[in-house]
């Protein structure tokens, strides 16, 4: 069974190189012709944060791989993308990439919604478990909060609902 999925997981992980290294190769090959085109005028900030995308490109391209190895089941309509956040990364570091080459140096500012994002995660991370913690209630406080108003009778027939159909699963996986 293990040799299985490790076989399920490779194919999952070459499927996904076929289709992602040619996109971010072509895109990464483009932008350093761009870039070496207005090679006069590189400063250093301009050439670090020409390595940083690149490196930045690479990275998000190790995390597609990666989340398509250990999501290798096939997607359904509904679901989400797999490797979606390092999608959102590759989109952000293209962004910067042409934007900062063709308009405007101030695009390499984007680059701060990285960190910034991160943070946000951490901060959901944590605060989903904290009860109140900067204003957020649990999800089963805000569940009776909306039963309160209905009354004792809806109340207690949603309950019973509940029970009913957790009754049924159990017997059902039983």
């Amino acid at each position: 069974m293990a040799n299985a999925a490790a076989k399920k997981s490779a194919a999952a992980r070459e499927a996904a190189a076929k289709t992602y290294l040619p996109i971010i190769s072509v895109l990464d090959i483009i932008y350093l012709i761009l870039r070496l085109s207005k090679f006069d005028t590189l400063t250093k900030m301009e050439g670090f944060f020409t390595v940083l995308l690149l490196i930045l490109s690479c990275v998000s391209y190790m995390f597609i791989l990666d989340a398509h190895a250990n999501n290798s089941s096939v997607s359904k309509k509904g679901e989400p993308l797999a490797a979606g956040a390092s999608l959102d990364l590759l989109g952000l570091v293209v962004l910067v990439q042409y934007g900062s080459c063709l308009i405007s140096s101030k695009f390499y500012w984007l680059l701060l919604l990285i960190p910034s994002y991160g943070g946000w995660k951490l901060y959901r991370t944590f605060s989903s478990g904290l009860s109140g913690f900067a204003g957020v209630k649990p999800q089963n406080q805000i569940a009776e909060s909306n039963l309160e108003p209905m009354g004792g009778d809806v109340a207690d027939e949603a309950a019973d609902k509940r029970k009913r159909r957790a009754e049924r699963r159990r017997q059902k996986w039983s």
